[in-house]
């Protein structure tokens, strides 16, 4: 029978890309279980969430002060230590190029401690031959980029947007539950929210949210207009000024390929079939993930919904009955 693999660990500051590039799939290939811990903690508050001792630390490029200690105690009872290194991170001289912010972050987490790394570590394992030349003295290993799996499949992606501006403010305190709710039910929904330092505040927390800032109309259009959007989510709460807009957003869902989901008032109550043309719904923010639900699994239901509204949209202004615009009375000689 062949031995178990050993008992891993990861000591990292969330190195996650260096983790799934070049440890994750072999280490799943040869069915070795990890730990991962945090090295911007206290070293023995992590370390106490070890069921014992042990065999193999790998610190992935960040080696704190406070760790020395506890990794050199560890090592002394028989733990293996590695150090993978995916930059030029011990020569200071090497980062002299990059902004102060990012060489003052280098020089915590591992520059200052470089002179430690010969004494306290087995092995240390580098990413490119140019690190292994650099780093010859150390008898580096080097690793081969190994991705894992999931980063080249293809992830189901839902993405919706709210395209309000800073005077929603009731409309972004409306849609903060709506979301939370969201993000929490589905883990391939993304939103899109246009807003400042007031609303990234709101929101930042939530998983699967992107803020943008505010931009002028042409930026907003080129931004828009690159990407393509599920839903779009358009409440309007009753308000004295709300009641003087323009169905204007209908507009937007068409032109992004989105279905319109809207308050059902004025002015989208008379704009809009629901159903045919969009979704018309009440302030109600349960009533609204429903609807969401309904449509995450409906993808027929969503084109047919979104076709409805652009057709309908390119409708605007020449349909029989409408008012004559005023520019051909002023303009006509």
């Amino acid at each position: 029978m062949s031995p178990s693999p050993p008992s891993l660990v990861l000591l990292h500051q969330g190195a996650g890309p260096t983790i799934d590039h070049f440890l994750a799939a072999p280490l799943e290939r040869l069915g070795c279980g990890r730990h991962d811990l945090d090295s911007r903690h206290d070293p023995a508050a992590e370390l106490a969430r070890l069921n014992g001792l042990p065999s193999l630390l790998v610190v992935v490029r960040a080696l704190p002060a406070p760790w020395l200690r506890p990794l050199r105690a560890l090592r002394r009872q028989g733990c293996r230590l590695i150090y993978l290194m995916d930059d030029d991170l011990l020569d200071p001289a090497a980062a002299g190029s990059l902004p102060d912010t990012y060489r003052r972050r280098l020089r915590q987490a591992i520059t200052a401690q470089r002179r430690h790394v010969p004494g306290l570590f087995d092995e240390v394992w580098v990413t490119s031959a140019a690190l292994a030349r650099k780093y010859a003295h150390l008898s580096p290993r080097l690793l081969p980029l190994d991705p894992h799996p999931r980063l080249l499949q293809r992830q189901p992606r839902m993405q919706l947007a709210y395209l309000g501006t800073a005077a929603h403010q009731r409309e972004f305190a409306w849609l903060l539950p709506l979301l939370t709710a969201l993000q929490q039910r589905w883990q391939h929904t993304h939103v899109d929210l246009f807003g400042d330092l007031t609303i990234n505040r709101q929101f930042r927390h939530l998983p699967r949210v992107r803020l943008l800032h505010p931009m002028d109309w042409e930026r907003y259009l080129q931004e828009t207009g690159s990407r393509s959007i599920d839903l779009l989510l358009c409440p309007l709460l009753e308000d004295p000024f709300n009641a003087g807009r323009a169905a204007v957003k209908v507009v937007d869902a068409a032109r992004l390929g989105a279905v319109g989901l809207y308050s059902d008032r004025e002015p989208y109550r008379s704009s809009v079939r629901h159903g045919q043309t969009g979704l018309l719904l009440a302030d109600d923010q349960h009533l609204w993930l429903e609807a969401i639900a309904a449509l995450v699994d409906a993808p027929g239901q969503r084109r047919a919904l979104a076709e409805g509204g652009l057709a309908m949209v390119r409708e605007l202004g020449r349909r029989p009955g409408c008012t004559t615009h005023p520019l051909e009375r002023v303009l006509v000689v």
